[in-house]
């Protein structure tokens, strides 16, 4: 069942008998430009450790466990031009009486409508306690080799700020944020954000029930999801560091396929998957099994970004031979394709999607992404179809496409010297 409550405030629910489990979910969808990484990390952190009713965080984990161990998320994510900050419950009802439910559905309005921004001492304190968590946990992250060249690399690809950042955000906007910007922030997003709002399981509240939210009617207006492509000439970046080994990054920058249909999509997972999905991907045969030129490599996608990377560690000592493999790979794709490669990746991708439909939470997710783009809706069968007919033609013609912008080059300074 799917009906909009008020203007820019649309809700879904599915009563399915599939899962033990039952998920109840709050997403707010806005405008990328509005809200940095790091403010929404922030954020969510906050509004996870507590509410009015709950202001300390014990208090908020003694609720969750009387509702027979509910589990709760408040996260965020970056959907190209588009953020999206979500909160979670899921919860069991051994009684299938509905009043875990209720209850589940109450203090999920609770956390979203009165949170700790509304006792501000608790508040404050607990924006000192997420402030400082989240300061240690990036400042530890200089010393992450692999997530230093990733953020090197995402500055260096994209023009739009919130795109240069990694999920978790930066030292450097955080030090940009003070408690009340975090206070107008979610205010301006509970008031103007778009809001979907999911329900999935055997033991939920009755539709009239699930209905009732507080929203105000808003316009939810949002720019085109895609980032735009990015026009940047090729950019190499080296820097020097203390570690085990080499880190390589290279960011490519991919047509625009968010207006294409499903299959051309497909076209591109298993393109992904068949250059460095997995263990018998065209990347880790090659560079690692047959030339012994790396530890590790895999590549991997975001679609509505706009860009596919290529990570690797190597040693100090055969950075060029790396960096000539991996684009050798690339433009044997682009010539030629290994068909029993492309069905053996193709199959992988469906059984993934197989096992994926006995989650909820990816059930969940599907209903979301649905919502928000209902022309990629499609079942499994639909799914199977598109991706056993992936051609080698087609994965050739997109490698073809695939255009290198940034490569990053991590180095181990102590091998360098030794």
């Amino acid at each position: 069942m799917q009906k909009q409550i008020v203007s820019g405030v649309n809700l879904n629910i599915n009563r399915t008998k599939r899962w033990q489990a039952n998920v109840l979910t709050c997403h707010f969808v806005g405008p990328a430009a509005n809200a940095s990484q790091t403010a929404l990390t922030l954020l969510a952190r906050l509004l996870s450790r507590g509410c009015q009713a709950y202001p300390q965080n014990d208090q908020l984990n003694l609720a969750l466990a009387r509702l027979y161990g509910a589990n709760l998320r408040v996260e965020h994510q970056l959907l190209g031009n588009w953020q999206d900050l979500y909160f979670e419950i899921s919860y069991v009802d051994p009684d299938h009486n509905g009043e875990i439910g209720l209850q589940a559905l109450s203090l999920l309005k609770q956390l979203v409508f009165e949170p700790l921004f509304k006792v501000a001492h608790f508040g404050i304190q607990a924006f000192d306690l997420e402030y400082q968590a989240l300061k240690n946990e990036l400042t530890d992250l200089k010393n992450d080799h692999d997530f230093e060249a990733y953020a090197l690399t995402k500055v260096a690809f994209f023009h739009e700020t919130y795109a240069q950042q990694p999920t978790i955000g930066s030292l450097a906007e955080l030090a940009q944020l003070d408690y009340q910007q975090l206070a107008t922030l979610y205010q301006q997003l509970v008031n103007n954000w778009r809001v979907e709002l999911f329900a999935s399981g055997q033991s939920l509240p009755d539709n009239e029930t699930l209905s009732d939210w507080n929203f105000t009617a808003r316009l939810g207006q949002l720019p085109e999801v895609a980032v735009a492509q990015q026009h940047v000439a090729l950019q190499k970046i080296e820097r020097e560091v203390v570690g085990q080994q080499t880190h390589l990054t290279l960011a490519y920058q991919l047509p625009k396929l968010v207006q294409a249909d499903n299959h051309d999509r497909d076209v591109l997972r298993v393109l992904v998957a068949y250059l460095g999905g997995d263990e018998q991907s065209l990347l880790f045969r090659q560079v690692r099994e047959k030339h012994g030129l790396a530890y590790d490599v895999s590549a991997r996608d975001d679609l509505l970004l706009g860009w596919l990377v290529i990570e690797a560690g190597v040693d100090a000592t055969q950075i060029s031979s790396a960096l000539a493999a991996i684009q050798t790979v690339i433009e044997q794709a682009a010539l030629q394709i290994d068909q029993q490669l492309l069905t053996a990746e193709a199959n992988n991708l469906l059984n993934q999607q197989i096992r994926s439909l006995d989650s909820i939470h990816f059930q969940q997710s599907r209903l979301f992404r649905n919502a928000l783009f209902p022309e990629r809706q499609r079942d499994l069968q639909q799914i199977t179809a598109s991706l056993q007919q992936v051609t080698t033609e087609e994965l050739r013609a997109l490698a073809a496409q695939l255009q290198l912008k940034v490569v990053t080059i991590v180095k181990n300074s102590q091998a360098v010297q030794s």
